[in-house]
């Protein structure tokens, strides 16, 4: 008895012949394909492309694309078949209607058939369905223009920036305010654009959180100066982006210029603590609260002024200091003041006050 052949290989098939490969293209590829002459009529054409015609290749053969397509449709492709019969290879996108008429976008690519000497003596024409994925790009491509418009017309400055802060876009505004291109800047690290100083420490810190990974968003307060000299008082809220395994792929910062505010509130308190990291903070706030004390209790800016100072331990005579005005002056305001909540005493006051908190 014959002993089995152990591991023996399964037979290798048969290499595929052209005629294969022919029928292959034309009864199975889904992409259409079609040849034409010099003449624009069809030579061959496989089973997908004859299918937008609901007819089979042997009945596509010696067709023209005029008659296929009607003057209509022809007169804007025709700039491109003229491009191929100089022999340029051309690429272009066009909606395709199914059997059912339902169009459907194809990127059309058109290359020139060459004799053996490299004389042009048609055109090849390939198809390849992509509705789907052009559907999805134009969907994103409005989407960013909705966010860039958004961003441009924000009354914040917007910086976005990679994993290094390296600057990948600046609105107009920012670009306003910080006085820069962004033709110039862009591809550059902020820290370098922001001229690195002592004063910069907490927006420095409060993107190295981010870029750790310790945070997602924070604040900081950065005051610039710009390059005609005027101070900028800005206010930073940023935030990070990050890959799925954690790590930071970007950082926006939304910028607020509160420059006209911190100016008007240090008329009202020049005797105002500056000590960063919350000076720009405390100060904001302070004004924020004598508004509301002024909307609140009918109480005039220097009114409100000295009933803040009053609920933070200060006496009379110190409250005549920080803000620059005569005793006599300061006691008319308390007195004032107390008349319009029909109170008597300082104390009552401070209490009123602490009370609209």
């Amino acid at each position: 008895m014959t002993a089995p052949v152990l591991n023996a290989k399964p037979p290798r098939p048969a290499l595929l012949s052209a005629s294969l490969v022919e029928a292959l293209i034309t009864h199975d590829l889904s992409a259409p394909v079609a040849v034409v002459d010099l003449e624009l009529c069809l030579v061959y054409t496989n089973a997908a492309y004859a299918r937008w015609f609901q007819r089979t290749p042997g009945e596509m053969a010696g067709q023209s694309l005029l008659t296929l397509y009607g003057p209509d449709h022809m007169a804007p492709l025709q700039a491109h078949l003229d491009r191929v019969l100089q022999g340029e290879v051309v690429h272009y996108q066009r909606q395709v209607p199914d059997a059912l008429g339902v169009p459907s976008w194809h990127n059309i690519s058109l290359s020139p058939w060459h004799d053996e000497e490299g004389n042009v003596i048609g055109i090849v024409n390939v198809a390849l369905r992509v509705h789907e994925l052009k559907v999805t790009a134009d969907a994103l491509r409005v989407a960013n223009q909705r966010l860039a418009s958004h961003m441009e017309n924000s009354p914040l400055g917007v910086l976005e920036m990679d994993a290094d802060l390296t600057l990948l876009h600046c609105s107009s505004r920012a670009s306003q305010w910080f006085g820069w291109s962004l033709d110039q800047v862009r591809g550059r690290a902020l820290p370098e654009l922001l001229q690195q100083s002592q004063a910069q420490g907490p927006l420095d810190a409060a993107l190295k959180r981010l870029r750790s990974g310790q945070e997602l968003q924070n604040r900081a307060e950065l005051t610039l100066v710009q390059h005609d000299g005027a101070i900028l008082h800005t206010v930073w809220f940023n935030s990070a982006m990050t890959q799925p395994q954690g790590q930071v792929d970007s950082i926006m910062s939304q910028v607020e210029n509160v420059t006209e505010r911190v100016m008007a509130a240090r008329q009202l308190w020049p005797q105002a603590p500056q000590s960063p990291p919350d000076s720009i903070a405390s100060l904001l706030d302070r004004s924020d609260f004598l508004a509301k004390i002024c909307a609140t209790l009918q109480l005039t800016p220097a009114e409100a002024r000295v009933a803040v100072l009053l609920t933070e331990g200060h006496p009379l005579k110190r409250i005549a200091q920080m803000t620059d005005l005569s005793i006599h002056t300061v006691r008319s305001q308390v007195k004032s003041a107390l008349a319009k909540q029909n109170l008597h005493r300082q104390v009552d006051l401070v209490r009123r006050v602490m009370s609209v908190r």
